[in-house]
């Protein structure tokens, strides 16, 4: 019968590299742990389910080190874990029968299911509230990976960071079948204070790769990717425009250039690289949510509602679709349509804080409107910059602080308070017409 081997590279997961073997202990015929320096007790944790334990450098390449737990792995497949992953329960009776059964793969495609509350990443999918492999998270990123293949086989990993053995596997005419297995990835959202450090060393990683594979797709959204977590914009910009240049089509480049452009208020280059891909086969979810925004800030509220409402329809409970709806109905006096839809939305995504902050936003803002109306205009502005610290991207609560500021005798800075306004959604008319005014 064939044998398995889980092979995996750590550095001082003690806290988590328990729970990784445990998910992977009664499928493995063989754990092969590759130590890169730990200096808790890492070592004996991963001894305690048998592994085999080998001490390696680290060379700042995470592709060579893959490549060395390969090196020290006897089984006739393997299975590539990191210690902050978990083998879904339910899939690993799946796993271990592709092993035992499938005479036609060389490596099989799984499921990481990449949790974090970001729902603005376009391949976003919530969970259902209280989904205990969740832990609490209300959704993931999906990509498919290739971490299952055969050993013994001349399959090895690349790329320095984002390692794959994709490329290998096809060189040597392999065989790649997919799965709906999952792998449950709990390290991808990192703590606030670990990410600028973090994203620093992978975009120093990332840049390494394009200069060795300049002319790469992958290595080229990898960097762009890591260089927008670095705040360094144009660097990824440019990264996407010479993917886009060989392929127009490239739905990863196209959206995050298209972000990069929304960002930064050119809605007309935005639209036009989300319609190429809507009119070129790729209309998801995603496209028509980022083409429903645009309208929003148009003040194209027909287009805004049916790319939307068709963008909720396709992926429920599409929380982007429904924040921008709810946008939508604001705008346009619709306050109690509004928040009925942000009720939903929290309703059925408790764990979403963005959600919860705009709820609060609304509030707050009718508050200060109460307050405006009857003439108390210091607890009107206390109460309009209150919902702007929970919501910063209500132009409503920035026009209505520019108005309370020019009442209060500050035209300079209501002006600013209205530009603001207007660069959030340049048809907002009241907010021209106050700048106008002042």
């Amino acid at each position: 019968m064939p044998s398995l081997s889980v092979i995996l590279i750590v550095k001082n997961e003690s806290a988590v590299l328990a729970q990784c073997l445990e998910s992977v202990a009664a499928i493995a015929d063989e754990i092969v742990v590759c130590d890169t320096g730990s200096t808790d007790n890492t070592v004996d944790v991963a001894r305690s389910f048998g592994a085999q334990v080998h001490v390696i450098p680290w060379e700042n390449d995470f592709a060579k080190a893959r490549n060395a737990s390969i090196a020290r792995a006897s089984g006739d497949w393997l299975l590539h874990m990191d210690a902050d992953e978990v083998l879904d329960p339910l899939d690993a009776p799946a796993l271990r029968e592709i092993v035992d059964t499938n005479s036609d793969a060389d490596a099989v495609e799984v499921i990481l299911a990449n949790y974090c509350n970001d729902p603005r990443a376009w391949r976003w999918v919530a969970v259902p509230p209280g989904a205990p492999l969740a832990r609490g998270y209300a959704g993931y990123l999906p990509v498919g990976l290739l971490r299952l293949f055969r050993n013994h086989r001349g399959i090895e990993y690349r790329e320095a960071v984002h390692e794959n053995i994709t490329a290998s596997v096809l060189e040597r005419g392999g065989h790649i079948w997919r799965s709906n297995i999952v792998i449950h990835h709990y390290g991808y959202d990192a703590p606030p204070e670990r990410r600028p450090e973090k994203a620093r060393f992978y975009y120093a990683l990332a840049r390494d790769k394009v200069r060795t594979n300049p002319g790469d797709a992958k290595c080229l959204h990898d960097l762009a990717e890591q260089a927008l977590a670095c705040g360094e914009a144009d660097v990824a910009e440019s990264a996407c425009r010479r993917i886009l240049a060989d392929n127009p089509l490239h739905v990863a480049a196209a959206t995050t250039l298209a972000n990069i452009c929304l960002n930064r208020g050119d809605l007309d280059e935005a639209h036009e690289l989300l319609c190429t891909l809507a009119g070129g086969g790729c209309a998801l979810p995603h496209v028509q949510t980022a083409l429903g925004a645009i309208a929003v800030r148009r003040g194209l509220w027909e287009e805004a509602y049916a790319r939307l409402e068709a963008a909720r329809s396709e992926a429920p409970p599409a929380p982007l679709a429904t924040l921008y709806l709810a946008r939508a109905l604001d705008a346009q006096g619709r306050g109690d349509e509004a928040l009925t839809c942000l009720s939903e939305l929290a309703s059925a995504l408790p764990a979403l804080e963005e959600v919860a902050r705009r709820i609060r936003a609304l509030e707050l803002r009718r508050q200060g409107e109460a307050h405006f109306a009857a003439g108390q205009l210091e607890e009107a502005l206390r109460y309009f910059v209150g919902a702007l610290e929970a919501d910063s991207e209500d132009p409503l609560a920035h026009n209505n602080v520019g108005v309370v500021l020019h009442r209060l005798g500050a035209p300079d800075r209501a002006r600013e308070a209205f530009i603001r306004a207007l660069k959030l959604a340049p048809a907002l008319h009241d907010a021209q017409a106050n700048l106008d005014a002042c």
